[in-house]
């Protein structure tokens, strides 16, 4: 066995181990559940739990009473779970379990949400275990397959190209599979291959995001592992490494720099959704916690060694610029948008230029990304305006306004928030804990390994918290802009800074005020000199007009290519 696999055997196992215990310690709610929230999390915790006690390869450490406890603490989970399926075939929502119990488990509705990767994963752990279950908890779990497959759960059309549709053609594949429909089977593989070539041709535009993203390599991965076809497994194989090749195009020891569609709250201001990262990559501090169990340690798929050494042994920074065209399953283009990182060994900055608007309200523009750590610190810093959605403490949710610029170590953004807008009035910062100094509209960071700078057009305050460093700054007649950079200890030493106080002092002797206005504010102009000596120039006036300017050239996107 070669030395890769062995290793992510062992976190495979260590995951398993966390999972088990984590499983164990979860206190048991009158109902007999774990959780409410989501009926999903019970079934993932418990086949976890199973697994770890049935599973020769994860070398289970409890002795036979503890074992055998916790293997029927599992199968009790389970069978409650799935006793929740809607049987009756004359319900429009045959086939589906609730996902949100509410007070009365037994009188939760069904939705459409968890039979989509609960239903891939019920497959593999039956798959895999169904020998080691019994008999009662076997028969539920074919009796839940075979609802599945008679129902309408799994037979959507391919519209929007997304993880949703992801997770049906998977599910085609496995039913088809298991119940020998080899016509469902060509189906879903036609499918499959549709959507792989529609992400080739027009870019991925669920770009980190997170959630959403492991759902399509879990949803795939259950069918690399379940179906023996040729034909299927090779297509699931070119999936998988399309998969994983653009992960770790933006994979930083745990974290995922740049731009995010959708992020959930596990994702910013810290990466905290790293299980299938630290199985597969392994750089980065065994997690404490969970926050997206899922399928994490029952896949045996393994990333390429190529994959995995590009970005665990990064010596050289990396300039990633991407184009995505928004096109719906027939190839009509509907928006397109340009995506920017820079990535070195230690850190990341990156964005998206043109803002989209998506569901929930919930992209992340940009960040300076640093990688994870023991801390409990953040590990991200950005500016935001809050928009639609916002509230105080969840640094989410940013508004359509502003304009940005991003050069490898630095990011410009300049807001004009139209005076006729009930919006908010200021702008809110995140920082990660370090040695921070500030003056009435600058910062200076000493983080890690690295130190950043940033400059507001306003005013600022500031307040310490127990993981970040949160800043507000409002506005001034409708405007406020920041400029965030950032520079490894190792090349700031070449410039003579060793410490804090020789970076303000560079940094103060090569910018003073970069922020300049005109005609009574209505044109903002920034003049920036980084620490790389590029010159940027940005300006945005009251019209929208804007110009980019590095070193005396406009930039412009003829370079960004799809994949």
């Amino acid at each position: 066995m070669h030395y890769s696999t062995i290793a992510i055997n062992n976190r495979r196992k260590e995951i398993a181990s966390l999972a088990a215990n984590k499983a164990l310690e979860l206190p048991l709610l009158p109902s007999g559940y774990w959780f409410h929230k989501d009926l999903r999390d019970n079934f993932y915790y418990a086949i976890h739990l199973f697994a770890y006690c049935v599973d020769k390869e994860f070398d289970c450490d409890w002795n036979e009473e503890q074992s055998k406890n916790a293997k029927e603490i599992a199968l009790t989970m389970i069978h409650k779970v799935l006793s929740l399926q809607e049987k009756n075939p004359q319900n429009p929502m045959y086939g589906n379990w609730p996902l949100n119990l509410g007070n009365d488990p037994s009188k939760a509705k069904p939705n459409f949400l968890p039979v989509e990767l609960m239903g891939c994963l019920l497959i593999l752990f039956y798959n895999k275990y169904q020998h080691e279950l019994p008999t009662d908890v076997k028969n539920d779990c074919y009796q839940a397959l075979t609802h599945m497959y008679e129902s309408n759960v799994y037979k959507q059309p391919l519209t929007y190209m997304y993880h949703h549709e992801a997770k049906h053609t998977s599910l085609k594949l496995l039913l088809g599979d298991f119940f020998h429909n080899k016509e469902l089977v060509d189906q879903g593989h036609q499918l499959a291959k549709k959507q792989l070539n529609h992400i080739r041709e027009f870019g991925f535009k669920e770009y980190g995001a997170l959630p959403w993203f492991w759902h399509w390599v879990q949803s795939f991965t259950c069918v690399w592992d379940v179906v023996e076809d040729f034909e299927v497994r090779s297509t699931m194989s070119e999936l998988l490494d399309y998969l994983w090749r653009l992960r770790a195009d933006y994979y930083l020891k745990g974290t995922w720099a740049g731009p995010h569609s959708r992020q959930w709250p596990h994702d910013a201001p810290k990466d905290t959704n790293t299980l299938f990262d630290y199985i597969q990559f392994g750089d980065f501090p065994l997690p404490n916690d969970i926050v997206r169990l899922e399928g994490s340690a029952l896949f045996t798929y393994e990333v390429s060694e190529d994959i995995v050494k590009s970005v665990t042994n990064r010596t050289q920074p990396n300039e990633l610029k991407r184009k995505i065209k928004f096109s719906n399953a027939d190839g009509i283009v509907t928006d397109k948008a340009h995506t920017y990182v820079f990535i070195t060994p230690e850190y990341a900055v990156g964005g998206i230029w043109e803002r989209i608007n998506e569901y929930d309200n919930e992209q992340q523009r940009w960040d300076i990304t640093l990688a994870l750590t023991q801390s409990e610190s953040v590990n991200q810093a950005f500016f935001f305006h809050p928009g639609e959605k916002y509230v105080p403490g969840d640094d989410r949710h940013s508004s359509s306004f502003g304009e940005v610029m991003y050069h490898k170590d630095t990011v410009i953004q300049v807001w004009n928030i139209p005076s006729d807008e009930e919006a908010h009035p200021f702008i809110n910062g995140c920082l990660p804990e370090g040695e921070w100094k500030f003056t009435e509209n600058k910062g200076y960071g000493k983080v890690g390994d690295t130190f950043i700078t940033f400059q507001l057009m306003n005013e600022f305050n500031w307040e310490e918290k127990n993981d970040r460093i949160s800043i507000i700054s409002t506005l001034s007649s409708n405007w406020n802009g920041v400029i965030m950079e950032i520079v490894s200890s190792k090349d700031a030493l070449v410039l003579g800074i060793h410490d804090l106080e020789t970076y303000i002092t560079a940094m103060e002797e090569k910018n003073k005020s970069c922020f300049t206005s005109e005609g009574s504010v209505n044109k903002t102009t920034v003049s920036y000199i980084t620490w790389r000596n590029d010159v940027l120039q940005f300006s945005l006036d009251n019209m929208g007009n804007m110009d980019r300017v590095l070193n005396g050239h406009s930039i412009s996107f003829v370079d960004y290519q799809i994949n």
